[in-house]
């Protein structure tokens, strides 16, 4: 049994029930569920669930952190969700504005390609694995190895629009099935790239889509809108087989004719408009390729540039523009990802960010377009900045590529003359591109992720409840407290404090949730939640009461500095005891202590510590 049986009955209850749920998907770390109303959703006990590390809502999505093991807990949520119709109904309407819709659009492209990440990592590290065997180690293109390892590497990026409409269809809300339905008939040998093709006499575009993101990710768009509609018109005994039908028999046709044609009408003017760039800027054109490389991958536009690339080679036998320019946009992209992955603490994020810096630097960058650089401001500055600095400097020496490969660390040998000369300056040069395109996005990445990081420390110390210090005296740190129970932190963080005046006052704003008959203790609970205990003295529970006076009772709302418990400090310190007073949050797992005061001596409503 595994221990998130209980857990999505529990999630199902708190979001309004199974009904309630347009789609499920999740990423590395996050079950995201949009709703069909955010009203019926329960939010804070949502939070208070040990398995669910916190909760994050935009729009009519709510996202519940899980952690490394969500794919479980999702595979679990499906399976409720099984048969299950959600109802046709529209939340309450929300007002939309120009932020609003940059916010639902990168959500979008960020939700679409997170879950296809590990395909796109595992293909890209066998890419260049193979890279360094075919240069380094002389393996045969004819061998079974290269064949294999070939095979798995293309099957990751020549099915994409498989995958990408499996992904994009689940993230809008309808049949994942249906979208891969779609990305499979675009890639189907007697679609993609054939030639005289006609649809009830209109006539198909010869067009590729292998490898491609933008055509699959518009019809899926499209299908959203047949299905939405779809499910309004069709009665219900005969939606089950109707609906796809109707569905597919539109969505392919104005995709094959319409949508799919319209990204590459894009990636056209994209490669018509750089190389008018080339012709008329030279080598200042290579660091705008440089900066923009990034997006265009992230789009599957670049694949458009390579009719530049071909040009280039059949003229000169090597290619200045396109190539240097994405030698130096590969790296800085690798780079950022790898200065993410030191300055991220969530492992799974690290790791992700590591394997794709490494896949990066080597020239597969997808994993680290669509895992890193969409997801941090500073990776996306840094591989910006990276990409147009080492993309100058590629132009402004000439750089040139002999071969037409991926270009990264593994492809400079491309970078070596073909007329048997050897090694000359451009090879150099080739390193000297990599290393300044590194560095520069490497060192711009880690100073504005220090900067954000640094950001979030100060926002989150902004909105954390101050606790003041219910008690005049010496301040101590818990480790110090003469009782393995604080000094383990077995029952919460905090510090402790040597009284020098025998008041106890409340430290914040909340209702007193735990009294004792001895008086020595009390426990509070501030308006976010956290819980505070006040224990006064060490074993002192064994003076039954004696030397404490309390003043108020259980449930009672008391203000910060009002009077709690009044104490005889002479008298409970001539009987022996010691009157150390450790102020601790006793539910640490659900807030984080932080910021705990420097100072050694606290006066009443003096800063303690903050909680978030």
């Amino acid at each position: 049994m595994s221990k998130y049986d209980e857990l999505i009955p529990f999630i199902i209850e708190n979001i309004g029930g199974a009904q309630n749920v347009i789609s499920a998907n999740h990423c590395a770390t996050r079950l995201r569920l949009k709703l069909n109303d955010t009203s019926k959703l329960n939010e804070d006990k949502l939070k208070n669930n040990a398995l669910i590390m916190g909760t994050v809502k935009r729009e009519n999505e709510v996202q519940l952190i899980i952690g490394p093991d969500v794919p479980e807990v999702y595979s679990l949520f499906s399976r409720k969700l099984e048969g299950v119709e959600a109802i046709a109904q529209e939340g309450p309407k929300q007002k939309r504005n120009l932020k609003s819709y940059g916010t639902m659009i990168v959500d979008f492209i960020s939700g679409t390609f997170v879950p296809v990440l590990p395909i796109l990592v595992a293909a890209g590290l066998v890419s260049a694995v193979l890279n360094i065997l075919v240069t380094f180690f002389g393996v045969s293109g004819e061998s079974g190895t290269y064949i294999v390892l070939n095979a798995v590497n293309n099957a990751g990026f020549y099915f994409l629009p498989v995958y990408i409409g499996y992904s994009a269809a689940n993230k809008i809300g309808i049949n994942g099935m249906m979208g891969m339905f779609l990305g499979a008939i675009l890639v189907h040998s007697s679609i993609d790239g054939a030639e005289g093709l006609t649809f009830f006499n209109l006539s198909v575009p010869t067009m590729a889509y292998n490898t491609t993101t933008i055509p699959v990710i518009f019809g899926v768009l499209f299908m959203a809108l047949l299905d939405k509609g779809a499910d309004k018109v069709i009665p219900q005994s005969i939606k089950y087989f109707l609906k796809p039908l109707i569905v597919i028999l539109i969505t392919v046709p104005v995709t094959l004719i319409l949508l799919g044609p319209l990204g590459n009408v894009v990636g056209g003017y994209i490669a018509n408009g750089l190389g008018f760039l080339f012709d008329k800027m030279g080598w200042f054109s290579v660091g705008i390729l440089g900066a923009l490389t990034p997006l265009l991958v992230m789009t599957g536009t670049n694949q458009a540039l390579f009719s530049l690339v071909f040009a280039m080679m059949g003229d000169y036998g090597y290619d200045a523009f396109v190539l240097p320019a994405m030698l130096a946009a590969n790296v800085a992209v690798g780079a950022a990802a790898l200065a993410i992955s030191t300055q991220e603490k969530n492992t799974q994020k690290r790791s992700l960010a590591l394997s794709a810096g490494i896949t990066g630097v080597m020239g597969i960058t997808e994993p680290a377009v669509f895992g890193v650089m969409i997801n941090y401001k500073s990776a996306f500055a840094g591989i910006i900045s990276g990409g147009a600095v080492g993309g100058i400097l590629a132009g402004l020496v000439s750089l040139k590529q002999y071969a037409v490969v991926s270009p990264g660390i593994a492809a400079i040998p491309t970078y070596i003359p073909t007329d048997g000369s050897g090694l000359n300056s451009n090879f150099w040069l080739s390193i000297l591109v990599v290393a300044v395109s590194v560095t520069v996005s490497f060192v711009v990445t880690v100073f504005l992720e220090k900067r954000s990081i640094q950001k979030q420390k100060l926002q989150k110390a902004d909105e954390a409840i101050k606790i003041l210090s219910p008690v005049q005296g010496t301040i101590l740190p818990i480790e110090e407290v003469k009782d393995p129970m604080f000094s383990g932190k077995m029952m919460g963080d905090g510090l402790a404090i040597i009284p020098a005046e025998g008041k106890v006052i409340s430290p914040i704003d909340g209702y007193v949730i735990m009294t004792t008959p001895t008086k020595h203790a009390i426990g509070l609970r501030g308006e976010n939640g956290v819980e505070i205990l006040i224990h006064i003295g060490i074993d002192t529970v064994n003076l039954n009461g004696e030397g404490y006076e309390l003043l108020v009772g259980d449930n009672q709302y008391v203000h910060s500095g009002d009077p709690l418990i009044h104490f005889d400090i002479q008298g409970i310190l001539d009987k022996g005891y010691d009157l150390t007073t450790p102020v601790i949050v006793t539910n640490f797992s659900e807030h984080e202590t932080f910021a705990k005061t420097v100072q050694k001596e606290a006066g009443m409503k003096d800063y303690l510590f903050s909680v978030n």
